[in-house]
């Protein structure tokens, strides 16, 4: 993919997918909501250190290519992105096809 292309991220609706891969996707989502927390479970035990040591700081973890990665913030930084409306995998095509992106 070029390093110029603007990708248009959109939710898509699972139940549309059919039976076969909604079942996969709910195996992969239940297995994901198990590494959230071991996740949660790790940052909350580096963050016990941080905060005793440097009061006010925490780190914020990156974990991109297998790798893991922290950036030392003011404790109250860590936000949440606002959540995205969810639409159906033809409603997203059709956008595509309407914007000239996909035919």
């Amino acid at each position: 993919m070029a390093k110029d292309t603007q990708l248009n991220w959109v939710d898509m609706d699972v139940d549309a997918l059919g039976d076969k891969a909604k079942g996969a996707y709910e195996a992969y989502k239940t297995a994901q909501r198990a590494a959230a927390e071991l996740r949660t479970q790790f940052e909350a035990m580096v963050n016990k250190t941080v905060a005793e040591r440097m009061p006010g700081k925490k780190l914020v973890f990156g974990y991109r290519f297998g790798k893991l990665s922290a950036a030392l913030v003011v404790a109250e930084e860590a936000k949440a992105k606002p959540a995205q409306g969810k639409m159906s995998l033809s409603d997203f095509l059709a956008g595509q096809a309407a914007q000239g992106r996909r035919t």
